[in-house]
């Protein structure tokens, strides 16, 4: 199904421009409308913000509560300012910016439920000095309902897709959830490691059930088979290295942890060392 809707984080990140982009060449062929949201960091709970608690449109201007507060939604406000700029620069037609008191990732997880894309950046995820930072991305992939593309440091230029696939619901999801962005990809591709298990599963990963999830992508995909690795995290970083792989979809596997503890495995290992765009579906 195509997206009607996608959320762009909107922050002062250089790497805007891309998040906008590639919003705008899926919006233009799908009519969706994109939805720019800054969040301050400010606590919902001490917002003065009206309407909904912790939002508000653009245009309304919040009400003067100390000068750290001021300068943070000043700075957001610019962000989504230049949001607005570069939507219509590259010819978004149905678009809206909303500031949000809250901080990044519940925002993100939260307002992503009611989109069909969530659309990050690379900035936010290598603040490794704060692990409330680092685990940003993973936060908000395994907190909303919505598939997650985060736009890294190498340049997204629809060449080549990687899907790793194995027998978990989580991969024929990204798959599937996937497609409106593969349609456009110059040419995709497959990896199963060994058997394709799952972790914590005997199951055999089929390619029948992956015929069946990429069954509306109009275009041949080339399936990769390679030996069995404990690594599967790297394993994947050098086959995207070796293809020239420029996205990577994966399914991304929640777990009963609190938040400050969701990195780690073959996930965490994607996120802290990929230098390509990734799409996450859990």
């Amino acid at each position: 199904m195509p997206y009607r809707s996608i959320l762009v984080h909107v922050s002062s990140s250089h790497d805007l421009e891309q998040r906008v982009k590639v919003a705008a060449r899926l919006a233009s062929r799908d009519h969706a409308t994109v939805i720019g949201l800054a969040v301050t960091g400010i606590s919902r709970f001490l917002s003065g913000l009206p309407g909904e608690p912790g939002s508000a449109l653009l245009s309304p201007t919040p009400p003067a509560d100390g000068g750290h507060h001021d300068k943070l939604r000043q700075e957001m406000t610019m962000a989504l300012e230049r949001f607005e700029v570069l939507a219509q620069e590259y010819g978004v037609k149905t678009r809206q910016g909303l500031l949000v008191d809250d901080d990044a990732a519940t925002a993100l997880s939260n307002y992503g439920n009611a989109a069909d894309l969530i659309i990050l950046g690379r900035k936010e995820l290598t603040h490794v000095e704060k692990k409330e930072e680092s685990d940003f991305v993973e936060y908000v992939t395994l907190n909303a309902e919505t598939p997650v593309f985060t736009v890294n440091q190498k340049p997204f230029l629809w060449k080549h897709a990687l899907i790793a696939w194995n027998s978990s619901g989580a991969a024929a999801r990204a798959a599937r959830n996937a497609v409106p962005i593969l349609q456009d990809m110059g040419q995709v591709s497959v990896v199963i490691f060994g058997s394709g298990a799952a972790p914590g599963s005997a199951l055999t990963a089929s390619e029948h059930d992956l015929k069946e999830c990429l069954s509306s992508l109009p275009k041949n995909v080339t399936v990769i088979h390679r030996p069995a690795v404990d690594n599967i995290g790297q394993a994947l970083l050098t086959l995207v290295d070796e293809i020239d792989a420029d996205l990577l979809v994966m399914g991304c596997v929640a777990h009963p942890r609190w938040r400050g503890a969701l990195l780690g495995g073959t996930t965490g290992v994607v996120l802290a060392n990929a230098a390509i765009s990734l799409f996450m579906s859990r």
